[in-house]
């Protein structure tokens, strides 16, 4: 339930800028916070899994959201 004690949905989603396409998407219930930073790196993660190459490209990522951007800093598994 949402803080206007209504169903509904907070999704996360991420899309890639020169081709357009959804490369992952996460749908989560209303009451979620916008700054979980778990949520975010999962949608992050997923996304650049779509990208072939992506563990040894450059890529820019732009995050519209309330999570502080040192949350996606040192996050990469070795």
């Amino acid at each position: 339930m949402t803080w206007k004690k209504t169903f509904g949905f907070h999704p996360l989603a991420a899309w890639c800028a020169n081709t357009g396409e959804c490369l992952a998407m996460l749908l989560r219930s209303g009451n979620t916070g916008s700054n979980t930073v778990a949520d975010h790196l999962t949608v992050l993660t997923d996304a650049l899994a779509q990208i072939p190459g992506s563990s040894t490209a450059k890529i820019l990522v732009r995050v519209d959201g309330a999570v502080p951007p040192t949350a996606y800093t040192n996050t990469s598994s070795s």
